[in-house]
């Protein structure tokens, strides 16, 4: 090795540094070394870049084989930890976004890239700015990035990497899952939630008597699930039509388990039921419930992406690849 280049050569941080648990050295273009093993670089990943990494090499460092990459130092830190059995590394700004997602989709690191792609679509970043995550998206080709709801109309630079069909059809996708996402209705039957079966009797607030355990009053909401009919007060009601309207908004499963939506429901669970033994199980029940509903949400939202899979042209036009929405360019 150069002693001029060694002098500039530094180790990265923890646990990339350690030259006795690897078999490679990978030297960053801001000359940032990393100790790694080829087959994590490669695990479930058959065309995976490192897989075919052989010598002959041109330098050493540890008695390693060290390969220089294009990649700076903090974009294939994140990629590391994806292949690596870590935490999922946070992903906080688009350049990030972009640099880790082209370079892992360069080096065919297929099991780090699905990591990657789940620690994207349950990060701050799409939840902030989701239209600029789609546009990237987009033009790089990379599905499972559809599934946040965009926020209001906004006017981005980015948006040059998204034509206007894709902007509409991604709207579309996202009305589409607005609707699918309204649970608590049955068009075929009425108020029901047949999606309950085998987990209604979890569920005390649902009566099978038409007056209520509790108040001994009538009971006026009637719903049917998968287990029968049951009624139950208006709380419950009210809880579904709040639901429903965020989820038209919001599309995701979590509007389910919101803390003030919930909060507002056991509320006035407890004020119609007025009895103590249900004010003690109030909050386990409901919040039982909440997660039983953001379950179904979840299951609809992801038939509608079923549903909708069609193909687009990637932008280098090579090859056609299976997506969750047509975004043709």
């Amino acid at each position: 090795m150069d002693t001029n280049e060694s002098s500039t050569i530094t180790l990265t941080k923890s646990p990339f540094n350690n030259a006795s648990e690897a078999d490679l050295v990978i030297r960053t273009a801001d000359n940032v070394d990393f100790f790694v093993l080829k087959a994590l670089l490669s695990l479930k990943s058959p065309t995976s870049f490192f897989r075919h990494v052989l010598e002959p090499h041109t330098s050493e460092r540890s008695d390693l084989p060290v390969l220089k990459v294009k990649e700076d130092s903090d974009t294939f830190r994140i990629m590391l930890f994806f292949c690596y059995p870590y935490d999922t590394p946070n992903i906080e700004t688009i350049e990030q976004f972009t640099a880790v997602g082209v370079a892992l989709k360069k080096y065919c690191m297929d099991n780090a890239f699905k990591r990657f792609v789940k620690a994207a679509i349950t990060s701050r970043l799409i939840e902030e700015q989701p239209l600029r995550v789609f546009c990237f998206a987009a033009a790089n080709g990379w599905r499972n990035t559809l599934a946040t709801p965009l926020h209001p109309e906004a006017e981005l630079e980015d948006l040059k990497h998204m034509n206007a069909l894709q902007h509409f059809r991604l709207r579309d996708y996202h009305r589409k899952c607005g609707k699918v996402a309204q649970v608590g209705f049955d068009p075929m039957h009425g108020a029901g939630m047949t999606w309950l079966q085998g987990q209604a009797s979890q569920l005390l607030f649902l009566q099978s008597i038409p007056s209520c355990r509790w108040c001994l009053k009538p009971v006026p909401y009637l719903t049917r699930s998968g287990d029968g009919n049951f009624r139950t007060h208006t709380w419950l009601r009210d809880y579904l039509d709040e639901v429903n309207t965020q989820a038209s908004e919001r599309r995701r499963p979590e509007v389910a388990l919101d803390d003030d939506i919930v909060y507002r429901a056991v509320v006035k669970s407890i004020a119609e039921y007025g009895h103590a033994d249900w004010t003690k199980i109030a909050s386990k029940q409901i919040h039982r419930y909440a997660k039983l509903l953001a379950k179904e949400i979840d299951r609809r939202i992801s038939e509608m992406s079923n549903m909708t899979a069609l193909t687009c042209l990637p932008p280098n036009g090579l090859s056609k690849v299976s997506l969750d929405v047509d975004w043709t360019m």
